[in-house]
């Protein structure tokens, strides 16, 4: 079950997750906006996303199972220990990435957790980038600005569900 669960849980619900961190950064980041704007070539929009996503993964947990005994910041955990992996943390862990909100996709990117890593990684990785990158490119293209809605704050969604409930965005 496991393994059909990682090939499904790439659905359009995760995309639209993502779609709404990735919205939502552009509309708190004008710069970032006017900069993929310029002509930026595909493969370093895919790198911006990823670092967005790092910035705000709505990724937030995963349960496993240890298979060998493994000792983790101190703690002694035995082969067989459930564990829930805080991807939000770790993607977040200063003693990694410094400013965990400083937007640095070349010097993040071997570390960002996004898309899980070694056997637990995404295998819907790419398919989800260009999906991602096209609905950014076709949003930047359509519109010379993107902002949050002054009437209406975003919603942070609840966990265990990260990212965004609801965008409210104007634009221009």
């Amino acid at each position: 079950m496991p393994v059909v669960f990682d090939w499904t849980g790439g659905d359009l619900g995760s995309i639209a997750q993502c779609i709404g961190v990735l919205v939502h950064y552009l509309a708190t980041h004008p710069a970032v906006q006017d900069y993929l704007r310029s002509g930026v070539p595909d493969a370093e929009i895919d790198a911006i996303i990823d670092e967005i996503l790092r910035i705000d993964d709505p990724f937030v947990s995963n349960r496993r199972v240890t298979t060998c005994p493994v000792t983790i910041g101190g703690a002694e955990l035995p082969q067989g220990a459930r564990v829930k992996l805080n991807w939000t943390s770790a993607n977040r862990d200063e003693a990694v990435f410094g400013d965990p909100d400083a937007m640095d996709p070349e010097r993040n990117a071997d570390r960002n957790l996004v898309y899980g890593i070694g056997r637990h990684a995404c295998p819907g990785r790419l398919l989800a980038t260009l999906e991602m990158r096209i609905a950014m490119q076709e949003l930047l293209a359509a519109t010379s600005s993107i902002a949050l809605d002054s009437q209406r704050p975003a919603e942070r969604a609840v966990s265990p569900v990260g990212g965004w409930a609801m965008v409210p965005i104007v634009l221009a």
